[in-house]
Order: C-alpha cells, then sequence, then structure tokens
C-alpha cells in the first residue's frame, strides 16, 4: 500500500484521508509523493555546469572529488567489454557518475542502457539525474514498472495484488474486446496509439517518475502500461526493477519490448549487494497444506477426470497432502521446525502409493497441469481469469520434481500453519548464465566489500574489474566506536550480559541529546528489553513493530520530526537498509551486537558449498561473516548523507575488534563520555 505525506508538515497520509490529519492541508494525490520519495526526499545540492567537461561529457555537475576517476575507470572497463564492480561510498554519486559513463559508451556504440533498481525512489533519482544530463547534451529515458502498479483500470478494481499472469490475461482480453469494438473493453487501451507522440514529447522533456508519467497518462485517457512498452524501445535509458532480469519470463518479454535480442544492452546493477539474494527468493518456492486444500477445493467443483492407469487427480492432491504430513511426523523432532530431505523423498512415496515409474510419475503431473489449463480456459470463457489451484499446484510439483540437484535444499517444514516443503535455491543459474553473456556491464554499491565475494558469487568473468571509491565528505564528521565489555554471542546471553547490554543503551540514550537509533540483532532481543528501556530511558521513545507498517510509519514519521528522540529498530529491516536519515534528523546510532544470520539447512548446504568451491571457512565467511558487517555498514551509513552531516555510531560487542578496518571503528573504554565529548565540539 503506497502512503503519501504531507509537503506542509511531513505527516503520514494514508489513502482514505482526503486531508492531513495534523495540519488540515487538502491531500493533492497526482504529486505521486510516496513513501520512497519521502525517505529519500534530501539530497546535496549540486552545482550545475554550463558548458560540457571534455572529460565526462554527461557530468551536468561540477565533479566532486573522485568523480572523474570513477567515470574513467568505469568507462574504460566497459570499452572493453568488461565487468566492473564498485563499492562507490555516501556522496561519490554513484547514480550519476556510473549514467556519465555509460551514456557515453552507449552513445558510441548503439547499446541501450537497462539500470536495474531494487527501490521505486532509486529509480526517480536516476529519471532526475537524467533531467539534469540533459541541459548539457540530448538524451532519453523512461521507468518501467508491471502493468499491476501501472494499469489505472486494475488499480481502480482494486485487482493490483493478482499475480502478474492473470492480469496479463484480463488485459488480453480487454485489449482484445477493444478491438474489436466490443462491450467491456480498454477506454485507456483505445486512445493509447494516438496520444503516443505526445506522451513521448512529455517524456522528453520533463523525464517523469513513474508515477508521474502514470498520472500524465491517466489524464490523457491512455495506458500508462501500454504507453512505456511503446516507448521504452525509443529511450536511451531504461529503468527498471530486478524482477525484469531475475525472472526468465518477465526477462524475455522485457528484452523483446526493448527491440529484441539484437539490442545490445549495458546493464547497470543498483544496490548490487542485493542481487544474489533476490536471485535465490526468485528461484525458490514452496508447496503449503493451503495450496493443497484449495486444489482440492477446486476438485469438487470441476471434473477433473482419469489420467494415466487410471488414476484419479483428486487422489494425487489428497495423498500429496498426507505424503507431506508423513515426511514431518517422522522427521521433525520436538523443538525443531524443519528437515532436510534426501533424494526422492516425496517422489517414492507417491510413485509408491500408485505403483508409477518416474517417467509415469512425470506425465502424472503434466496431466494434473493440463486439467487446470482447462478449467481456466472454461474459466475464461465466462470471463473470469482466475488460475486454477489444481495448475498452480501441478506446476509446483513440476517444479519440485526438477529441482532434485545441488543447486537446491529441500525441506519439509512447519510452521503455525501447518507442514510444507520449501525447495531454497542456493545456487541461482539463470541470472549467473544471463550476467556472463553481458558485453560489459556496472556492479555498484555503497557496501559491496568484499568486493571478490560478489563477483565470485555472481560467476562474473574472470576479467571483472573490482574498484572501491572512499567518500568525499569529511572524515571528522562521523565516528564509529565499539566496547568490549558486552557480547550477544549466544553462548555469553545470560541474564547478566542482557542487563548489562540494556544498561549500556539506556546510558548512551540519556548522555546525548539528539535524535539516537537503536538496532537490535533480533525482534525478541528487542521486545524483550522493551520494558526495562521505556521505563528508564527518559527522552520520547518510538518502535519498529513487526508486521504493522502503519504503525511502524507513524512512529517514524514522528521521530523524524522531533530532534532527541530514540528509534527502536531491527538490523537489516528497510530502516537499516532503505531509509536516509539527513541533518538532524539522525546523529547518533547504537547498534546491539553482530547480527549473524540464525543458523537453517540452506545456509549450512551454502556454506558447504562455498567451502568447496572456494576453500575451508570460505563458507562461513560468504554466508555469515560478510551479510552481517555489511549490515552493520548499511546502519552506520543512514546518519552520513549530505557534506554537512555528522554522527557517531556505538557497537555494543566486543567480538567486533576482529572487523575494526572493515567498520572503520576504534575501541573506547568509556563510551559516554566519547559521545558527549564528540557532540559537544559541534
Amino acid at each position: 500500500m503506497e502512503q503519501q505525506f504531507c509537503p506542509n508538515c511531513s505527516s503520514i497520509i494514508f489513502p482514505n484521508q482526503k486531508k492531513c490529519g495534523s495540519c488540515g492541508r487538502a491531500v493533492d494525490r497526482s504529486s505521486g509523493i510516496g513513501l520512497d520519495s519521502f525517505l529519500n526526499r534530501s539530497q546535496p545540492e549540486k552545482k550545475m555546469v554550463k558548458e560540457e567537461n571534455p572529460e565526462a561529457p554527461y557530468l551536468p555537475y561540477e565533479p566532486r572529488p573522485m568523480q572523474l576517476e570513477i567515470i574513467t575507470d568505469v568507462r574504460r572497463a566497459i570499452d572493453e567489454g568488461r565487468h566492473i564492480v564498485m563499492e562507490s561510498g555516501t556522496g561519490t554519486g554513484k547514480t550519476i557518475v556510473s549514467l556519465a559513463a555509460g551514456l557515453e559508451h552507449a552513445m558510441r556504440t548503439g547499446k541501450k542502457i537497462v539500470y536495474l533498481t531494487r527501490t521505486i525512489s532509486q529509480s526517480d533519482q536516476v529519471m532526475k539525474e537524467l533531467r539534469a544530463i540533459s541541459t548539457i547534451k540530448q538524451v532519453s529515458g523512461i521507468t518501467i514498472t508491471g502493468r499491476n502498479k501501472s494499469c489505472p483500470l486494475f488499480a481502480k478494481e482494486g485487482l493490483d495484488d493478482l499475480p502478474p499472469n492473470v492480469l496479463s490475461l484480463m488485459c488480453d482480453d480487454k485489449k482484445k474486446k477493444s478491438m474489436n469494438d466490443n462491450a467491456g473493453g480498454c477506454r485507456f487501451f483505445d486512445r493509447t496509439k494516438a496520444e503516443i507522440n505526445n506522451v513521448m514529447s512529455y517524456c522528453l522533456k520533463e523525464f517523469p517518475t513513474s508515477a508521474e508519467l502514470d498520472t500524465y497518462c491517466e489524464k490523457a485517457g491512455v495506458c500508462p502500461y501500454e504507453m512505456k512498452k511503446m516507448l521504452m524501445k525509443e529511450m536511451d535509458v531504461v529503468v527498471a526493477p530486478y524482477i525484469h532480469i531475475l525472472s526468465e519470463d518477465i526477462r524475455t518479454n522485457f528484452i523483446a519490448n526493448l527491440g529484441g535480442e539484437d539490442v545490445p544492452l549495458l546493464l547497470i546493477v543498483d544496490e548490487a549487494h542485493n542481487l544474489i539474494d533476490a536471485a535465490r527468493d526468485q528461484e525458490s518456492f514452496s508447496i503449503t497444506m493451503r495450496m493443497i486444500e484449495a486444489a482440492m477445493d477446486e476438485c469438487t467443483v470441476t471434473k477433473t477426470g482419469e489420467t494415466l492407469n487410471s488414476i484419479k487427480i483428486e487422489d494425487v492432491i489428497k495423498f500429496l497432502k498426507a505424503a507431506i504430513k508423513q515426511l514431518a511426523t517422522q522427521n521433525i523432532s520436538l523443538g525443531v521446525k524443519e528437515f532436510r530431505l534426501g533424494k526422492d523423498a516425496l517422489e517414492s512415496l507417491i510413485m509408491k502409493r500408485f505403483n508409477v515409474t518416474r517417467n509415469e510419475l512425470n506425465v502424472l503431473i503434466e496431466d494434473m497441469i493440463g486439467v487446470g489449463d482447462k478449467r481456466m480456459d472454461t474459466l475464461s470463457e465466462k470471463g473470469d481469469f482466475s488460475i486454477s489451484e489444481i495448475y498452480t499446484l501441478g506446476v509446483a510439483l513440476r517444479d519440485w520434481v526438477m529441482s532434485d540437484n545441488d543447486r537446491y535444499v529441500r525441506s519439509v517444514k512447519t510452521s503455525e500453519n501447518g507442514e510444507y516443503l520449501f525447495a531454497a535455491c542456493i545456487d541461482p543459474s539463470d541470472i549467473v548464465k544471463f550476467m556472463q553473456e553481458q558485453q560489459g556491464a556496472v556492479h555498484m554499491s555503497g557496501t559491496l566489500q568484499p568486493l571478490e565475494q560478489y563477483y565470485k558469487v555472481m560467476g562474473l568473468p574472470r576479467t571483472a574489474i573490482a574498484r572501491t571509491y572512499p567518500s568525499p565528505f569529511p572524515k571528522e564528521n562521523r565516528s564509529v566506536i565499539y566496547v568490549d565489555d558486552v557480547t550477544t554471542k549466544y553462548d555469553k546471553r545470560d541474564p547478566v550480559m542482557m542487563s548489562r547490554i540494556e544498561n549500556r543503551i539506556i546510558d548512551l540514550c540519556n548522555a546525548v541529546e539528539k535524535n539516537t537509533l537503536v538496532f537490535f540483532p533480533s525482534y525478541k532481543m528487542m521486545k524483550d528489553m522493551r520494558a526495562s528501556l521505556e521505563l528508564k530511558i527518559k527522552k520520547p521513545m518510538f518502535w519498529e513493530e513487526s508486521g504493522q507498517q502503519k504503525r511502524t510509519m507513524n512512529a517514524l514519521n514522528a521521530f523524524r520530526r522531533g530532534s532527541n528522540g530514540v528509534f527502536f529498530s531491527v538490523m537489516g529491516g528497510s530502516v537499516a537498509e532503505g531509509i536516509d536519515f539527513p541533518g538532524e534528523e539522525l546523529c547518533f546510532t547504537i547498534i546491539v551486537g553482530i547480527p549473524y544470520p540464525p543458523p537453517s539447512l540452506e545456509l549450512k548446504a551454502m556454506s558447504d558449498m562455498f567451502d568447496a568451491r572456494y576453500g575451508p571457512r570460505m563458507g562461513w565467511r560468504y554466508t555469515s561473516e560478510v551479510p552481517a558487517i555489511r549490515k552493520i555498514r548499511q546502519a552506520i551509513g543512514r546518519m552520513i548523507r549530505t557534506e554537512t552531516d555528522y554522527g557517531m555510531a556505538v557497537i555494543l560487542d566486543s567480538r567486533v575488534s576482529e572487523y575494526q578496518r572493515q567498520l572503520e571503528a576504534t575501541l573506547s573504554k568509556h563510551p559516554i563520555k566519547d559521545a558527549v565529548d564528540f557532540f559537544s565540539k559541534r
């Protein structure tokens, strides 16, 4: 759900509000001011150039320290058809330097730039920089979003939560009716081709964000989604979410809309440290009791018929439920929630029950998918474009059978919703193969070290270049210290240690009269300490609420409006990585412990895989140590977003002594005195 924020007082505004509850100002929803744009609204001032710089023709600003060096390195790498992996500190301007170097190369070689982002705010920033570039060089760009984001018809009908393939079927049906002048068509599609020149002119002049372009198209009575599809092949830069590359099906359509496989691409991957996990998530899947029960319900309203050897689809689905329960009962002991299944653990049960071979099992699954296909055909003839639950289950079962290899960890798990199967992808080969095919690409992040971990896991060519560029902001504006008398190490978490950590947090919060952010390693630890912290900290307190976005955003909004509050959050969440706190919104950060990921079957399997590939202990480093230190660096980086920002971070864990260099941290025996001294000088 998209929230807005009042441009007058910055209070949060929800979709059903017509005016701000704090100041009473009327809501203008056409402005497209959503959560992302509010949370990243402050940017450093940049001085525009009056004429192009020969060293960087597409850089529209007076260069900051390091920027010309970065542009030169990126340009040289992609000119040579190589991948460049770079960590670029806050203030180096990753977006503008990658665009400046990329456009110079792309205009010369005829490539189309595909700029991949994780969030809407990142795509908005790309359009802002393209608008600046257009003041000195002719350039074009557009942001692509999914049909569920851009379709005004489905969003108004409350259908934006439907799966993409369902929306596609519904859209195709409405377009077909429109083209045949039949009732029930899409009024937005009807005018799209006629307005393409007007929308193109608007894009070339204004460089709108995705939300702004959606609003413009809707006011013109045309479909934003279809318009973007038509325009993207004409644009120099196309900005898109990761999913447009990570999903093989979406990627195929995306590349076709760009002009086909013959169009050479230059990929720029923003926040690249997130890409490999996103790729693993994209290829992982589960088979839940809800899926099975929904398919069983569907069997009662449709004739599923018999398939191979007179086996009923309904009987297969019923046995699948029993088989999963059997696997859980036999293998998951008290106090444990998961068990890694051996080869053919599920398949052998099905084959034995129905007396079929492996090949016959594959036929049986395809028959199940076929039944679901026919069900959907019957429904679509009646104007119902629902996805068949039998079809969904059949596809998941086919994926399960095909996932019986070293790239997946297959397990049975239990939760409050019952037993389920989970196939976790630990080696996403599809994105690796696609990246290897690219002749040059830019992979960048503010927290990507160690760089070799990224390009090894991503399977980038040996010719890949790794570079690190420090922040140009004054080093004296930031201080990172740690203490060695506390730790959240699991075998040290006795009541005495937890009490000591509580007292450290309380004393630090009370000593500094600045907005303070406290990061915990888990929701449980935050919950366990909450009562004591609320009793003893003498300033306004705000809390991240697990699963309660509205309450969390309201609390965050109130915290940022003040100057001496404490916001309590959890490491690795959206507050730790996705939100900027410029100026006085955040000056002091307390990080509780080192957020190593909890043990799991998938983590163990990945660690073993990396040990085998890269050597002993590399598995631990790549799966646990690196992500934990990266999360801490992301949390520290929330404070310093402009040249004039200043802040201090205190890490409460003695194990930081192992990572002093990576975190640029120094040991403090008197953290309260050091914090008071740091802020008194400012």
